[in-house]
């Protein structure tokens, strides 16, 4: 896991007038600290990072424009990030300095780094509040693009009696692991493109990815689902809402709930 040197990290400020595009792009490549700023022409982007190839390929591909480049402090990067424990759904409670006790609410330790955020991302909290109204004690679950694996984190700690966590990127997998050991639950956690390395059948699937993936991942789905499973997908723009709703209804997937938060959508979906 990267972490932030105690001298302070560089600062990309990218202008997009498309927050959608550019913000789906970092977290397809497992890349969460970045800030938002809403401007009169647009969104200007916030990057930390000391990999000036990866701003460069990012600003190529999402057609951004690089305004400024600088060096902050730490305390001017950590003013944009949650250190002191927040709420996520009425009963999940994320604390990234790992100092919260409190017997009554599920609490996750998820402590910031350089590479990935703490869990405050309106996508993870759309799939943590459908994972906590529909998960039962007696499910499987299996998190698909699993990142930090904070969803499978949250699962276990609500009961899951099995939990599987698979992301594409090595280094994923390996923060991810570190997390699940500091959180001290059960969850086995793979390497996996989708569901290539992934045997057995889940009562819930959740994967918190782009629409492109998304997609992918539903010609593959019944590899891991039975009639009557349930999926959880969240990352999708609230400009793909039509093209998932299409995609659900021709396969006659149920849809049970759906939400919406800065522009992204999440579905809960019964397996037909």
């Amino acid at each position: 896991m990267k972490n932030m040197t105690l001298t302070g990290t560089t600062e990309w400020y990218l202008l997009t007038d498309c927050i959608e595009v550019l913000e789906g792009e970092l977290i397809s490549r497992n890349f969460f600290n970045y800030a938002v700023e809403y401007v009169a022409n647009g969104a200007r982007v916030i990057l930390y990072t000391e990999d000036e190839d990866f701003v460069k390929n990012i600003i190529e591909f999402t057609n951004s424009k690089l305004l400024e480049k600088k060096i902050s402090c730490v305390d001017d990067w950590f003013k944009y990030m949650k250190l002191e424990p927040f709420q996520i759904t009425e009963k999940i409670w994320i604390d990234p300095k790992g100092r919260l006790d409190d017997k009554d609410v599920t609490v996750v330790k998820m402590r910031p780094s350089a590479a990935f955020g703490t869990g405050d991302h309106p996508t993870t909290i759309l799939a943590a509040k459908f994972l906590a109204q529909y998960l039962m004690s007696n499910h499987s679950v299996l998190d698909i693009g699993c990142g930090t694996a904070i969803l499978a984190i949250i699962a276990a700690k609500l009961g899951a009696k099995k939990v599987t966590a698979v992301d594409n990127d090595p280094v994923a997998v390996e923060v991810a692991k570190e997390f699940v050991k500091e959180n001290q639950v059960k969850v086995d956690v793979i390497l996996s493109d989708l569901t290539n390395n992934v045997d057995g059948k889940y009562d819930l699937v959740v994967a918190n990815i782009l629409t492109p993936v998304i997609m992918q991942l539903m010609r593959q789905i019944h590899k891991v689902t039975h009639t009557g499973s349930l999926l959880i997908v969240s990352g999708i723009p609230t400009k793909d809402d039509l093209v998932i709703r299409k995609y659900f209804e021709s396969k006659g997937f149920e849809i049970l709930s759906e939400g919406e938060m800065q522009n992204w959508r999440a579905f809960a979906v019964k397996i037909c």
